[in-house]
Order: C-alpha cells, then sequence, then structure tokens
C-alpha cells in the first residue's frame, strides 16, 4: 500500500493550513464552476453540498456581470453580509476556493493568504 497522499488529502491540508493561516477564516472549500466540491475544511454542521451550490451560484452571477460589464474574468469575489463574508478567488480554470469569513477580518489578510493557498493549489492540479 502506498503512503502518497491522494490529491483531495493534499487539497484539504491547503485548506487547513489557510484556516491556520489566518483565525478570521472560519471555513474553505475548493469547489469546481458547476458546484462539485473537490475539498473541503468546514465546521461541524455546515453543509458542504450548500456550500459549493451557493459557491456555484454567486459565481455564475459574478462572472456574467463581469461578461456584461466588460471588466474581464473574474478573479475575486466578495460577498459581505451582517455575519460576515463569503470571499471567492479563481484558483485554476475551473475551480475557485471560497471562504466563510469573520465580519471583523481584515480582507486585505484574508486575500494574501487565499493568493498563497490558490498558488499551492494550482501547483497541484495543474
Amino acid at each position: 500500500m502506498s503512503s502518497r497522499k491522494s490529491t483531495k488529502a493534499v487539497l484539504e491540508e491547503i485548506l487547513l493550513e489557510l484556516e491556520k493561516s489566518d483565525p478570521d477564516i472560519e471555513a474553505s472549500a475548493l469547489v469546481r464552476r458547476d458546484g462539485l466540491i473537490m475539498a473541503a475544511a468546514l465546521p461541524g454542521g455546515v453543509d458542504k453540498t450548500l456550500v459549493a451550490a451557493m459557491t456555484a451560484a454567486v459565481l455564475n452571477i459574478g462572472s456574467r456581470a463581469l461578461e456584461e460589464l466588460k471588466r474581464g474574468g473574474l478573479k475575486e469575489l466578495l460577498v459581505r453580509g451582517e455575519n460576515g463574508l463569503i470571499c471567492i478567488m479563481r484558483a485554476t480554470g475551473d475551480s475557485v476556493l471560497s471562504t466563510i469569513v469573520r465580519p471583523e477580518a481584515n480582507i486585505g489578510l484574508v486575500l494574501v493568504e487565499m493568493r498563497k493557498a490558490v498558488q499551492k493549489i494550482s501547483q497541484i492540479l495543474t
């Protein structure tokens, strides 16, 4: 039996590292553009299927708005609510990194940590 980790396990380690790097990041998931989850680091009680579906829905709306307004391809998308944010960042051509973030978070630092994670993810998936 090989001791080599599966791609999913390596991706989940990256997500856990991301959450450890910034305590304001409460949860994270790597989601395909079609809404299927590739890897997740979500707390108990959070439905990963729902996170993936909502990420895909918001991603599609954001991408369409950028396209219609001729702003280019989506790089990052922030949705701010009263109780926190959803930050979505393109990871590869067909996947995005989605994080759930506390409302008081320093978004600049969150985005820096997300970019670091995306670089690692990109190296694994491309």
